[in-house]
């Protein structure tokens, strides 16, 4: 072999080198750069729905409270006071009203665990309701006795709370699962 194909038999070795490397290195740059996008799109995502759940959260949990300024022992009809109620049912529409940010949010798991918490809030709207116009009722004819539903809506009532915390807590497991998810 002479020198002179020897040379160029080299500089292609050497060109075909240098395009291997450049190929090789424009892949693992588009692989950064396409794992610092998702990781960016995580973030972006994690955000608004962390200040979502907490906010449901804290919108239940203040719903919790209400229900429970109560006295102890099981509930009567004399325990749903206008106050009582409003407070309720205020506290209940929030929750409902910020379930819509968590449908919105996302994922489906998050969504329908505080699908199921709002349903129960509407609930214990509704029977807030009825329960205070039993109450009105009886106040202004106290001679009259309270219908007979009273008692059923009272222990609809107790059966509505007692759930409600298991609800929530799987909303947060949910909720975290989440958040921690990464997209892998």
């Amino acid at each position: 072999m002479d020198a002179g194909l020897a040379a160029v038999c080299g500089a292609l070795a050497g060109a075909l080198a240098t395009i291997g490397a450049a190929l090789t290195a424009g892949r693992a740059q588009r692989e950064a750069a396409r794992i610092a996008a998702r990781a960016e799109h995580q973030r972006q995502r994690r955000q608004p729905r962390e200040g979502a759940y907490r906010e449901f959260i804290a919108a239940t949990e203040a719903l919790r409270k209400a229900i429970g300024q109560r006295d102890l022992g099981p509930y009567k009809v004399s325990t749903f006071t206008s106050a009582y109620v409003y407070e309720c049912r205020t506290h209940a529409a929030s929750v409902a009203s910020l379930w819509l940010d968590i449908a919105l949010a996302g994922p489906k798991a998050a969504s329908a665990a505080a699908a199921e918490v709002a349903r129960t809030a509407n609930v214990i709207s509704s029977l807030c309701a009825e329960l205070e116009a039993i109450r009105e009722d009886h106040e202004a004819n106290p001679s009259r006795k309270p219908p007979p539903e009273a008692d059923a809506l009272l222990a609809g009532f107790e059966l509505t709370v007692q759930p409600m915390e298991q609800s929530l807590s799987k909303f947060i497991g949910t909720a975290r699962d989440a958040l921690d998810d990464n997209g892998s």
